[in-house]
């Protein structure tokens, strides 16, 4: 496995193990005795995880679109005053 120091400085690889433990797996980094655990997520929680990220991409997407239409709005105002003075000036 990979390891580094602080602020992922120094990386390099070293030995390590992959082990099953029932229904969970684990890696361990042989040298250093260091292991870590993983086990897989209920359905329940991925879905939770996955209508959060949704609901998040959502909200940057909205502020994306009230940003591009207040942009739109403000050069429509513009060029809507720089017609009106043009305009009075032939008349």
């Amino acid at each position: 496995g990979q390891v580094a120091a602080e602020g992922f400085t120094n990386g390099k690889w070293i030995e390590g193990q992959l082990i099953l433990v029932g229904r969970f797996f684990s890696f361990a980094w042989v040298p250093i005795g260091h292991q870590v655990f993983f086990g897989r997520p209920s359905s329940d929680l991925t879905l939770k995880m996955l209508r959060e990220q949704q609901e998040d991409d959502l909200k940057r997407d909205q502020v994306s679109v009230m940003r591009e239409a207040a942009h739109n709005m403000m050069e429509e105002t513009y060029w809507i005053e720089k017609d009106d003075s043009f305009q009075g000036g032939w008349e």
